[in-house]
This record gives structure tokens, C-alpha cells and sequence, in this order.
């Protein structure tokens, strides 16, 4: 699947995730909740999508007990 292939929502979480550095400082699915102006359900259908179809490109990990995404 192509970044052309994703819903407007999926580019919208993607395009956050890559402008951000969640790798160094934790998630916060309510804060991209707010920022993308998303339901929270919403971000986590996108979270979901992007790790399935975007696996190459999105990674997710825990650590120092909060979740960390990366995108490139």
C-alpha cells in the first residue's frame, strides 16, 4: 500500500508522527486528539492502519512506560 492509498485521516495521523518526535518523548494519543482536531477511536483506527499497511515506515515500541512511534 502507498501513502496515496491512505485515508485523509491516515495521512493526517502520519503526516503528526513524522513532524514529532515520539521516539524521545512519549505519546499521547489525547493530545493528537486534540491537535488533529480527531476523535481519540479515530486516531487509534489511523495508529492501527498506518502499523498494517505502513509497517516499512511506522514504528511502535514501548519504553520507560509509555508508548513511542516513529515515522520516517
Amino acid at each position: 500500500m502507498a501513502l496515496s492509498d491512505l485515508t485523509d485521516a491516515d495521512k493526517k495521523v502520519y503526516d503528526y508522527l513524522k513532524l514529532n518526535n515520539f521516539v524521545e518523548k512519549p505519546w499521547s494519543t489525547k493530545k493528537a486528539s486534540k491537535a488533529l482536531k480527531m476523535k481519540e477511536d479515530d486516531i487509534y483506527e489511523s495508529l492501527s492502519n498506518l502499523a498494517e499497511f505502513m509497517r516499512n515506515n511506522i514504528h511502535i515500541h514501548y519504553k520507560d512506560g509509555s508508548i513511542r512511534i516513529g515515522a520516517n
